[in-house]
């Protein structure tokens, strides 16, 4: 149950996207004055206002050891920063939506049309690439077994060998175009959205599909799982649907009167949800201990 609301004036125009810290002590958020931004945690107080990416800023995620985290951006860069105050390790130009592998020392991007890229995620030095057959690919997830990549495409989840993108098998079932993907904290589970407007679980051990779950709304679709492992809090048009893993439980409700509810992020011990707004604004809420 949620006890509170915080409204915080981030990035002026749309704030796109929110990423807590592993350690829960801090959250970034990025948008579209091209601006990165780290807030500590509790009490939401600004800390640095990072300088480096010349447009929109359209996705944040932390390294699993919190030392650092990836940007993108519209200007075709990805771009590697310090968690304790910002320097820039490196910066990769014409890469997009990174990810960091469950140990860190990897750094995956979608680069050209069709194309997978990974780096050294210390110096920044590419380790190969390969192409994947799907033109449009728009998310990345590592799955618990350590030699596969998840790729979403055009309606198609594609399984893929992690360091040479052999072909592995497919999860069908998105009509569009494969939203967002993240795994369930004990990695038994894949969510995954899609642009037709709904949430899908499958697991992981043998990628049989659990459930799906019309959302019945739009927009951006990212999902991020409450640490419990026990719900899945969704972005759409006007709201977060915190919506729960066992079918025939409520769907709650987080209802805001702005044009689009864009990134969401919740923090490891559970007790908070961000989302940015096409308003510019973070929207923090806090739930009952």
């Amino acid at each position: 149950m949620v006890r509170e609301l915080l409204v915080l004036d981030a990035h002026g125009r749309h704030a796109q996207a929110v990423a807590f810290s592993p350690d829960g002590t801090r959250l970034v958020s990025v948008g579209m004055d091209a601006l990165v931004k780290i807030w500590e945690v509790p009490g939401f107080r600004p800390i640095a206002s990072l300088v480096g990416h010349r447009k929109c800023v359209n996705s944040v995620v932390f390294a699993p050891d919190g030392q650092r985290f990836a940007t993108c951006s519209t200007d075709g860069t990805t771009r590697v920063w310090s968690s304790d105050g910002g320097r820039a390790h490196f910066v990769l130009a014409g890469q997009r939506l990174p990810q960091w592998s469950p140990d860190g020392r990897l750094l995956t991007t979608l680069s050209r049309p069709g194309q997978v890229a990974h780096w050294d995620s210390g110096t920044g030095e590419p380790l190969g690439g390969f192409k994947v057959a799907d033109r449009r690919l728009f998310c990345l997830a590592f799955p618990p077994h350590d030699d596969e990549l998840l790729v979403g495409g055009t309606g198609t989840i594609h399984r893929v060998r992690l360091h040479d993108g052999t072909p592995l098998g497919t999860l069908q079932g998105h009509g569009v175009a494969v939203a967002s993907m993240a795994l369930s904290p004990d990695r038994g589970l894949l969510a995954s959205t899609g642009a037709e407007g709904e949430l899908r679980l499958w697991d992981t051990a043998g990628w049989q599909p659990r459930c799906e779950v019309p959302l019945r709304a739009g927009g951006v679709l990212q999902l991020a799982w409450m640490p419990q492992g026990d719900r899945i809090a969704v972005s759409c048009d006007h709201v977060v649907q915190i919506v729960p893993v066992r079918e025939g439980d409520l769907v709650e409700r987080l209802e805001v009167e702005i044009k689009g509810m864009y990134g969401v992020a919740v923090s490891p011990d559970g007790r908070w949800l961000a989302n940015a707004g096409a308003d510019g604004r973070l929207r923090i809420w806090r739930f009952s201990d």
